[in-house]
């Protein structure tokens, strides 16, 4: 399923939540979970596309955002 989204974040941001994520910063939540909550992204109006990120966890929630979000 592609999407017509176009969603950047910047790849050293990504990278920092991954280092974040790896040293335990987001306690008792998923994965997507913690992506959607740090980078705000209930600020945005396409709630629907990123809804499944918010639910998924681990590879499959790594899979659907960087399907949806391109990374620079």
């Amino acid at each position: 399923m592609e999407s017509n989204l176009s969603l950047q974040i910047e790849r050293a941001a990504y990278e920092e939540f991954i280092r974040l994520w790896a040293e335990g910063s987001f306690e008792h939540q998923r994965f997507g979970q913690a992506f959607y909550n740090h980078f705000h992204l209930h600020k945005l109006a396409d709630q629907a596309s990123l809804r499944g990120i918010y639910e998924a966890d681990g590879e499959k929630a790594s899979r659907l955002i960087l399907r949806l979000f391109h990374l620079h």
